[in-house]
């Protein structure tokens, strides 16, 4: 993984105050060691797709591919490492397992990967429909 502040350089000075705390949650992903073998178990998945999903959304993938920080994404990924996920967040998973793979593994652009992962794992669209709903 990149040095934390390097992660960001991508951002300006204001993006950077505005998401300091998902910036923060996203160090705290980081860190974490048993995250991957907890959701890699509950899902049953292979560790390689949940270790390489979690470094392409929360690690090196942030400055590789200039992500923004996503309060959304951080805690979906934590409600899932505590045990406490959601479907919707088993979405979130599967798209950036598919969107890693499809980068990472298959050489696609990230922004193609990321529509096909959107056309096959629509977490974004779901998220906002729920966030309507409540």
């Amino acid at each position: 993984m990149t040095n934390n502040d390097d992660r960001w350089q991508h951002l300006n000075p204001y993006e950077r105050r505005y998401s300091l705390s998902a910036m923060q949650a996203y160090d705290e992903i980081m860190l974490r060691t048993t995250d991957v073998i907890q959701i890699s178990e509950r899902y049953r998945l292979s560790l390689e797709e949940v270790k390489r999903a979690k470094n392409f959304a929360f690690g090196d993938g942030v400055s590789s591919y200039e992500f923004s920080p996503s309060p959304d994404m951080a805690d979906a990924w934590l409600r899932m490492s505590s045990g406490k996920e959601t479907p919707l967040d088993e979405v979130l998973l599967r798209h950036e397992i598919y969107e890693s793979d499809l980068v990472i593994n298959q050489g696609l652009k990230q922004s193609d990967a990321h529509k096909l992962a959107q056309e096959k794992y629509p977490w974004s669209d779901l998220l906002v429909q729920s966030k309507k709903d409540n």
